[in-house]
């Protein structure tokens, strides 16, 4: 199958899939100026069907798991992001933060 019709069967972009092809994650060939990858190759390394999409909240819970141990003292993933807004207003001269 061509890059456009594994980035639809993957979910992926066509820029995607040819970047897991330059970064050897994918093999291809050429047919003619196409790249052309196998049907199998695309759905193993897409994990089709092995996972679904995480919800906003999953997603939220995740990353605070991640941060966690991370230098700093952030509580949650907002805390970083206020705590980054305060800085930079604080480096061009904007209100100090509340």
């Amino acid at each position: 199958m061509d890059v456009k019709a594994a980035a639809a069967l993957s979910g992926r972009t066509a820029e995607t899939i040819r970047r897991w092809v330059w970064s050897g994650r994918l093999s291809a060939r050429k047919r003619g100026n196409r790249l052309v990858v196998a049907r199998a190759d695309v759905e193993a390394l897409a994990g089709r069907g092995e996972r679904r999409p995480l919800s906003l909240g999953e997603w939220a819970r995740l990353a605070e798991v991640a941060m966690r141990g991370r230098r700093g003292s952030h509580e949650s993933a907002a805390d970083l992001v206020m705590d980054e807004r305060r800085r930079r207003l604080a480096e061009v001269g904007g209100h100090r933060g509340r």
